[in-house]
């Protein structure tokens, strides 16, 4: 489809435009991030989902945040679904803080075949930061393709990306309105049987700091483990 061309050509565009524009000069840090995501079938329409995210800072030789996301799921129609749900996020590196947020998503899948599929994900984000009395708002927008490049129909190669804008600026401690970071995915998925798939990729994420002397770069092995029963 012509469609289908159009947003794989954009998208390898901004990634090239995203990895020669980012900064040389920045904090670095390697991590390994492990997402491991369960989604339960209630009824045909509606269902939960569960993630548990540890992240381990290999630079700091330690757990440096941990993820807890519950929402239950909405499908509209074959291509659509919303959500809401609720993130509990302790950080205990390089500094301790709590985050607890409420978030709104809609997902819009198209071009799925044994080819490609396309992944469009809306989250808007409102955040409770201990290390600020004000309330954070975000918006966080993701592309997710695979793409059947290979001779086995399990294995399929993953390329996405995610922006992330912050609406507010909040006190000194707190996020600043405008560009917070990107998340930038290379890597492979494989489908074990209809109803567990795996990501292996390795994801840059760089962060924009406005309050810090440096921006900073995350370079990440990141592992998700995806189940639905």
């Amino acid at each position: 489809m012509k469609l289908e061309k159009v947003i794989k050509q954009g998208f390898l565009s901004f990634v090239l435009l995203v990895l020669i524009v980012s900064p040389l000069k920045a904090d670095t840090k390697i991590e390994n991030w492990v997402q491991l995501n369960q989604t339960l079938s209630l009824t045909d329409s509606l269902s939960f989902f569960a993630e548990i995210q540890p992240r381990i800072s290999y630079s700091e030789g330690e757990l440096s945040s941990l993820i807890a996301r519950l929402a239950p799921i909405y499908q509209i129609n074959s291509h659509s679904s919303v959500g809401a749900g609720f993130l509990w996020q302790p950080t205990y590196s390089p500094s301790a803080s709590n985050e607890t947020r409420i978030f709104l998503q809609y997902i819009y899948n198209h071009g799925v075949s044994t080819n490609s599929a396309f992944t469009h994900r809306f989250r808007l984000e409102y955040r409770a930061i201990d290390t600020t009395m004000d309330k954070a708002y975000r918006v966080r927008y993701q592309l997710r393709t695979l793409h059947g490049w290979f001779h086995s129909p399990s294995l399929k190669f993953l390329l996405a990306n995610e922006l992330f804008f912050n609406l507010n600026t909040t006190a000194v401690t707190g996020p600043m309105s405008g560009f917070d970071q990107n998340r930038l995915f290379l890597g492979f998925n494989y489908q074990w049987n209809k109803n567990i798939s795996s990501d292996v990729a390795y994801l840059y994420n760089y962060v924009h700091r406005p309050r810090s002397i440096e921006d900073r770069n995350n370079h990440i092995f990141f592992y998700a483990l995806h189940t639905s029963f």
